[in-house]
């Protein structure tokens, strides 16, 4: 199984990840950064599908982060719908996608909060509704889970919980 964890920033997804990581014994792997969007289409590609290969792992943001980020930061390399599609063919029998969200204004509190100077909070509102446009065309089985409504701790039980119906 692979669980793919995707949304914007302050929503929990590393935290979550981490406490995946523990509690199913599963590997975190990034799949998609601002590094990795230096490389050639072709090593960024290579790099994503290589994940496919794998079992009991965690991807903190995947193709879905990469298709919002490099279209909101023109320069970074932008993986093709042919190529995601590979991809997601590829993992439709082994994989959820986890979408994590909020509201763009709990967003920004969240990160005037942390302190985080790495993001721009003038960039949420673009970045969730580039979200909101690439989460719904994802071809695999997707969940998605209010952050302001569930706690990372809530949301790691549902995904064991959906983990574990699928080893069933």
């Amino acid at each position: 199984m692979i669980i793919i964890l995707e949304g914007c920033d302050c929503c929990y997804k590393s935290t979550v990840a981490k406490e995946l990581s523990k509690k199913l014994d599963y590997k975190v792997q990034r799949g998609s950064s601002f590094e990795l969007a230096k490389r050639s289409q072709e090593s960024l590609f290579d790099y994503c599908f290589g994940l496919t290969e794998h079992d009991n792992l965690i991807i903190d943001r995947y193709v879905y982060s990469n298709l919002v980020y490099a279209t909101k930061f023109p320069g970074n390399t932008k993986l093709t719908h042919g190529q995601v599609s590979n991809i997601e063919n590829k993992l439709l029998s082994k994989a959820k996608l986890i979408y994590l969200y909020a509201r763009p204004e709990v967003i920004k509190e969240r990160i005037l909060s942390r302190g985080d100077d790495q993001v721009d909070r003038s960039e949420v509102e673009p970045i969730v509704k580039l979200y909101n446009d690439v989460i719904p065309k994802s071809k695999l089985h997707t969940y998605s889970f209010d952050t302001e409504k569930y706690d990372s701790d809530e949301i790691v039980e549902d995904i064991i919980y959906l983990v574990s119906e699928e080893r069933i």
